[in-house]
């Protein structure tokens, strides 16, 4: 997933507010990417370089309490497991992209990691279901 807009407005945000020279701005995203391409960037990358310049101008990165929790990603590893994917792990990004558009588990907001929870204990409901005699 590429960069968002959101992310760009941050990136340049920063740089203004606190003068950061354009070339050093981009040698950032090299070290961080391998290519000097802002627009290039994934929104993981997006989030690494925007931590990284909050760092270096003082500022505190946003808390990341919008985030799934830990609990909430082992709970849907765990029904993963029960669903019988753990061998196959692009059923669970797949069915994960569906439902959330969403396309890593760390990236997932509560509520995502919510909606998906409920996606999987249906899926599992239904296999019980067609497995119970």
């Amino acid at each position: 997933m590429k960069i968002t807009p959101e992310q760009r407005r941050k990136i340049f945000g920063i740089q203004k507010q606190h003068g950061i020279e354009t070339d050093d701005l981009y040698s950032l995203v090299e070290q961080i990417s391998g290519n000097r391409s802002i627009s290039a960037l994934t929104k993981e990358q997006g989030i690494k370089l925007i931590d990284r310049l909050c760092k270096i101008v003082g500022e505190v990165p946003k808390p990341r309490e919008h985030r799934a929790s830990e609990a909430m990603i082992g709970y849907i590893r765990k029904l993963e497991q029960e669903l019988g994917w753990k061998d196959d792990p692009n059923r669970l990004l797949g069915f994960m992209k569906r439902m959330t558009g969403v396309d890593r588990l760390e990236w997932l907001t509560k509520q995502q990691g919510i909606k998906l929870i409920e996606g999987l204990k249906n899926m599992r409901g239904r296999a019980d279901r067609r497995a119970a005699p």
